[in-house]
């Protein structure tokens, strides 16, 4: 492994990855949910982990725990920067808002995204790819 190939891993996880929803019982992908996440690596993620930081620290590193709930889903949706997503065959307009609503409507939506999130395997693999 060259380190030359790592060199714009960082940006590379900035421009995000899609990736397909799966449904919750069957794990066939859902076209209808498609969401550009950003790596664990990317700046991007790293702000969102400040921004939890600092949020924690208002409240002392203590916050009840349904803030607790809405500051961890409030970092992941920072770290979704786009998406391709359907209700009832029509588009749905990508917000800041929209995507908190769909993370915190869908536990299964935002357990995937947050183990998609941590992943470094659809960057590696982009890496390696083109080297």
């Amino acid at each position: 492994m060259d380190l030359a190939h790592l060199d714009d891993l960082v940006e590379q996880q900035d421009r995000g990855s899609e990736f397909t929803i799966k449904h919750p019982v069957t794990g066939e992908p859902m076209p209808e949910v498609i969401l550009t996440v950003v790596g664990p690596d990317s700046n991007t993620a790293r702000l969102a982990r400040i921004k939890l930081s600092d949020e924690l620290m208002a409240f002392r590193g203590k916050p009840p725990a349904d803030e607790l709930d809405r500051i961890e889903i409030d970092r992941l949706a920072r770290c979704v920067i786009g998406w391709s997503v359907k209700r009832d065959g029509k588009p749905v307009e990508f917000s800041f808002t929209n995507v908190v609503r769909l993370l915190t409507d869908k536990q299964f939506v935002r357990e995937q995204v947050e183990a998609f999130s941590q992943s470094r395997v659809p960057y590696f693999m982009r890496t390696f790819s083109n080297a």
